[in-house]
This record gives structure tokens, sequence and C-alpha cells, in this order.
């Protein structure tokens, strides 16, 4: 009797052990999940805020093509007007020419 009073004490001995060590490793866990949530938590704070900065970035850039848009439609529009001004200055110059050698002979 006494040899399986032993037996049951070294188990239940080894069964608090376990549970002591199994308890520890535990709390070790619970201690990392806590830390990988508040990284996770930071993580996504940080998305958030980039994905913002994303967004303003993106109207930004918007913005700004339009304004190149309308900057190269009046760059046409200018380029447009220095033509027809320069054939009219040609056809004036022309004119102007044609007139000389008949001021000359009166």
């Amino acid at each position: 009797m006494d040899t399986q009073a032993l037996q049951l004490h070294d188990k239940v001995q080894k069964l608090i052990e376990q549970y002591t060590l199994d308890k520890k490793k535990l709390s070790e866990l619970e201690a990392a999940l806590s830390e990988k949530s508040k990284d996770s938590d930071t993580l996504k704070e940080s998305v958030h805020k980039l994905q913002n900065e994303l967004r303003v970035a993106q109207d930004n850039n918007l913005k700004l093509n339009q304004e190149k848009n309308q900057l190269l439609q009046k760059n046409q529009d200018l380029e447009k007007l220095i033509s027809t001004f320069e054939g009219f200055a040609n056809d004036l110059n022309t004119k102007i020419d044609d007139l000389i050698p008949k001021i000359e002979k009166l």
C-alpha cells in the first residue's frame, strides 16, 4: 500500500510541477500576446495614417494634373495667337515691301 501511495504521490507531484510549468508558460504567452496586440494596434494606426496621407497625396496629384492640363491648354492657345500674329506680321511686311517700290516710282 505504501508503494502505491508513493507512486500516486510522485504522479501528483509531477502533475503539480507540469501544471506550474504550464501556468508559467501561459503567463509568458499572455504577456507576449499583449505586447503583440499593442504592436498590432500601433501598426494599424500607422496604416490608417498612411492611407490618409495617400488620399491627400492623390487629391493633390489630381489637382496638379488638372492645373498642368490647364497650363498646357493656355500654352497651346498662346502658341496659336503668336502664330496668328506672325502671319499678320508677315502679311504686313509683304504688303509694305510691295508698297515701297510703288512709292519710289512716284
